[in-house]
C-alpha cells in the first residue's frame, strides 16, 4: 500500500486494507501495550502508515490474496480472473459488502498476562516524621498508649512511668523493624509463634542474614552475637536491637545522643549507641546527624569573605604630591614620665597611600581637639591634603564633624584650621580594620622601627620620645618600596624617602651622576623636578606590578542579601556574638557586597561581610520584602551583646533565632 501510493499519481480519497484474520484485526483495533513486544512492536509499525478504521475484514474464500498461497492449483492470470479484477463485491455498494465483525471484541492471543498484586501495611501509631526531637517522640508514643489504655479499661493519671516508657520504645522499635525488614519480621514472628514447627530461614540476599537476627520477647529482632557467654555484660550489649539506617527514628535517636553529649567527640557518641543498637555505617550517619544539626550549623558557622577587592585609585595615582590622600591612625598608650608621676600619650600616623610614606605626631589624648592640632601640625609640615581615610575612632569623627560644619558655615578661620572646602574624610565601616591594610600595616613597621633604636628609659620624657618617634620615621621612610638590587651598585631601590627629600636617606648624597645634562644642573628647580619625574617613573614601572596579585580571599562567594539571619563577628566581645538580619547591603565598586547595614535587638549595625557569618537556618527567612532600616544612626550605631534573646554566649549553641524588629506604625518591638 505505501509503495504504491508513492507511485501512482491519482487523488486517493479513502484507502481500504483487507484481512481474513479476525486476530489480526483485533490487534490493530486494540491498544498494542497490552500484548507481548513481539506483537506490540509490529502493531505500532503497521498503524505508523495506517489508521485502524482503513482495516476491514473480508471471508477467506474472497480474499484474493489466499489465490497465490492456497488452494494448491495458483492464481490464474487470465485478464477476467479475480487476481486482476478483484473480489467480485467490490463492484457492488458498500452496504452488500461483507459483513464486519465488531471492533469491542478482542482476542486474547498473545495478550500479556498483567499481576496486581495487594500489600497492607499495618497502619503507624504515631507518624514520627511529625517529629524532631527523640524525647518528644517517645512521650508522645507513651501518652497514646496510656490514652488507649485509658478507654479501654482505664488506668491512673499522673506522670508517664518506667515502664510505659520503655513499651513506648519497644513499640517504636517493632514499627521500624516491621516497615524497613517486613519479610525477614514476619519470618521471625512466625518462628517465635510456631516453636514446635519447621523454623523458616531468613533468605541469603537479606541485609539481616549475616547478623543471626531472632526475636525477644518483646517483639524486638535483635542481633545474636558472640559475647552471649560474658557474665558482666547487660542484655541489651549481648543481644542489640537492629536499626536500619536511614529510617526517621534512628536518626532521632542518634540525634539524642548527640545533643546528650553536647555535640562534640563523635567516637563517643559511637560507643554509648553500640552498646545498645546495632546501626549499619553508624560513623557516616553520625557525621549526617552533626551535619544536619541546626546548633552544630549556628556554632561552626564562619564568615566568607568575597574576593579580595581592587585597590582603589588613591593607591594607583602616580605625578601627585605627597600625602595627597592620606591614612589617619592612632596607636599607643605610650607611658612618659612627667615629675614623679606618669602620663599617657598616643602617636597619630599619617601614611600616604601613594607613595607609602608616613608621618609620626605625639598626641597627648584621644580628644577631638588633640586630633585637630596633630592634623595641623601635620599639614603645615607635609601639606594638607586632598582626601583623609580612617577608621570609626571617635577623634576622627569629631574632626570630620568640625570639617563639616566649618565647610558649610564658610567660617572666615576655616584656612587657618587643619583642612579647606576641597578636602573629604572617608571612613571605613566599623569593625573593618582589613580594609585599613595600609595604615595599619605602618602602625606595626613603626612599632618595630621603635623597638630596634638605641635603648632609651622605659618611661622616656616627652623630649625623648619625640626623638625615638622621629628617629622611627625616618627608618620606616628609608625602606625599600621595590627589590634591592645587588648587582648594580649605581641603582639603589626606591624608598619613599625619594619622593620627600630626594634620597634614600638624610645624609646629604650627590646626585650628579643622575643627571646628564648642563641646562638640568644650572637650575636646581628644574633637578628637582628632574628627580620627581624619574622617581615616578621608577614607581610606575618597579613598585605597581607589585600590587596587581591578590594575597587571600581569590573565590568568588554568594553575596549577602537583604532578609538573610547573620552573626556579626567580633573576636573582642566576650560575652557572645550579636545575632540580626541583613536590611541592606553596600557595594563596592566592583560591584561586590563589601557591607552590609544590620537590624539587632538593639538597633542597626554596619559590618563588613568579612564580619558577618551567615546562619543557614532553614524555615527561618521572610516571606516579605526586607523593612527599611529606619530607627537609628546606622553610622554611629554601636554593637551591644547584652540584650535578651540577640546574644551567644561564647558562640550561638541553640537554633532558636530570635531578633527585635520595630513597627513602623506603632513604634513597638515585637518578636520575629
Amino acid at each position: 500500500m505505501e509503495s504504491i501510493c508513492a507511485v501512482i499519481d491519482l487523488p486517493l480519497e479513502r484507502r481500504y486494507l483487507w484481512t481474513d484474520s479476525r486476530t489480526c484485526l483485533s490487534w490493530v483495533h486494540s491498544d498494542s501495550r497490552r500484548y507481548h513486544p513481539y506483537i506490540g512492536f509490529r502493531v505500532g509499525e503497521i498503524l505508523n502508515i495506517s489508521v485502524a478504521d482503513e482495516w476491514h475484514y473480508v471471508p477467506s474464500k474472497q480474499n484474493v490474496a489466499d489465490d497465490a498461497t492456497k488452494w494448491g492449483v495458483g492464481p490464474s492470470f487470465s485478464s477476467s480472473s479475480r487476481w486482476f479484477t478483484g473480489p467480485d463485491f467490490l463492484y457492488l455498494s458498500e452496504n452488500e459488502w461483507p459483513d464486519q465483525p465488531t471492533k469491542e471484541v478482542a482476542t486474547k492471543e498473545e495478550l500479556r498476562v498483567m499481576f496486581h498484586h495487594h500489600r497492607e501495611m499495618p497502619q503507624a501509631l504515631i507518624n514520627v516524621d511529625r517529629f524532631s526531637s527523640w524525647n518528644r517522640l517517645l512521650r508522645a508514643t507513651a501518652c497514646s498508649l496510656r490514652a488507649v489504655k485509658l478507654f479501654r479499661r482505664g488506668c491512673e493519671v499522673g506522670p508517664l512511668t518506667r515502664e510505659e516508657l520503655l513499651q513506648a520504645e519497644n513499640l517504636l522499635w517493632r514499627q521500624v523493624q516491621y516497615e524497613t525488614f517486613s519479610d525477614e519480621y514476619c519470618v521471625l514472628d512466625f518462628n517465635k509463634a510456631n516453636p514446635e514447627k519447621e523454623q523458616k530461614r531468613i533468605e541469603k540476599c537479606s541485609s539481616l542474614y549475616e547478623l543471626s537476627p531472632f526475636m525477644d520477647e518483646a517483639g524486638v529482632i535483635r542481633m545474636n552475637s558472640r559475647i552471649s557467654a560474658a557474665p558482666t555484660v547487660s542484655f541489651g550489649t549481648k543481644y542489640p536491637i537492629i536499626l536500619p539506617k536511614q529510617h526517621r527514628v534512628t536518626t532521632l535517636l542518634v540525634d539524642s545522643y548527640h545533643r546528650r553529649y553536647k555535640h562534640h567527640n563523635h567516637e563517643t557518641v559511637l560507643n554509648e549507641i553500640r552498646q545498645q543498637f546495632r546501626i549499619p555505617q553508624l560513623r557516616s550517619l553520625i557525621r549526617r546527624v552533626a551535619k544536619n544539626c541546626q546548633s552544630c550549623r549556628i556554632r561552626k558557622t564562619k564568615p566568607k569573605p568575597p574576593m579580595m577587592a581592587p585597590l582603589p585609585t588613591v593607591r594607583l595615582t602616580p605625578h601627585v604630591r605627597p600625602f595627597c590622600y592620606t591614612g589617619v591612625d592612632y596607636f599607643g598608650p605610650l607611658l612618659v614620665k612627667q615629675g614623679r608621676s606618669l602620663a599617657k600619650r598616643w602617636v597619630a600616623l599619617f601614611t600616604c597611600l601613594t607613595t607609602r610614606a608616613v608621618h609620626l605626631e605625639i598626641v597627648h589624648s584621644l580628644s577631638t581637639q588633640s586630633c585637630v592640632m596633630a592634623i595641623r601640625r601635620f599639614g603645615s609640615r607635609r601639606g594638607f591634603p586632598t582626601d583623609f581615610y580612617s577608621d570609626n575612632g571617635t577623634c576622627f569623627r569629631g574632626a570630620s564633624r568640625l570639617l563639616m560644619d566649618q565647610i558649610e558655615a564658610i567660617h572666615e578661620d576655616c584656612a587657618a584650621t587643619f583642612t579647606n572646602t576641597k578636602t573629604s574624610w572617608h571612613f571605613n565601616p566599623p569593625s573593618a580594620p582589613h580594609m585599613g591594610g595600609s595604615w595599619e600595616r605602618m602602625v606595626r613597621s613603626v612599632k618595630k622601627a621603635m623597638e630596634a633604636i638605641a635603648e632609651y628609659p622605659r618611661h622616656p620624657s616627652d623630649e625623648v620620645l619625640e626623638t625615638v618617634v622621629l628617629e622611627a620615621e625616618a627608618i620606616v621612610n628609608s625602606r625599600p618600596l621595590t627589590y634591592v638590587p645587588l648587582d648594580d651598585d649605581q641603582q639603589e631601590a626606591l624608598t619613599p624617602n625619594h619622593f620627600l627629600i630626594y634620597g634614600s636617606s638624610c645624609v646629604a648624597q650627590s646626585r650628579t651622576s643622575l643627571v646628564n645634562e648642563g641646562i638640568v644642573l644650572r637650575d636646581s628647580w628644574k633637578l628637582a623636578q628632574y628627580l620627581a619625574d624619574e622617581f615616578w617613573k621608577r614607581w610606575v614601572r618597579e613598585y605597581l606590578p607589585t600590587l596587581t596579585r591578590r594575597t587571600k580571599w581569590f573565590e568568588p562567594v554568594k553575596p549577602l542579601e537583604p532578609g538573610d539571619l547573620v552573626i556579626a563577628v567580633d573576636e573582642n566581645k566576650r560575652n557572645g556574638w550579636i545575632r540580626g538580619r541583613v536590611v541592606d547591603v553596600l557595594r563596592g565598586k566592583d560591584g561586590q557586597v563589601r557591607s552590609a547595614v544590620v537590624r539587632t535587638a538593639e538597633g542597626m549595625l554596619k559590618r563588613p561581610v568579612v564580619k558577618l557569618a551567615l546562619l543557614d537556618v532553614r524555615g527561618n527567612q521572610p516571606q516579605g520584602p526586607p523593612e527599611p532600616h529606619g530607627g537609628g544612626n546606622v553610622e554611629n550605631c554601636q554593637s551591644s551583646n547584652t540584650a535578651e534573646g540577640g546574644v551567644i554566649p561564647g558562640r550561638p549553641t541553640v537554633p532558636v533565632i530570635e531578633t527585635a524588629a520595630v513597627d513602623n506604625q506603632h513604634g513597638e518591638q515585637k518578636r520575629n
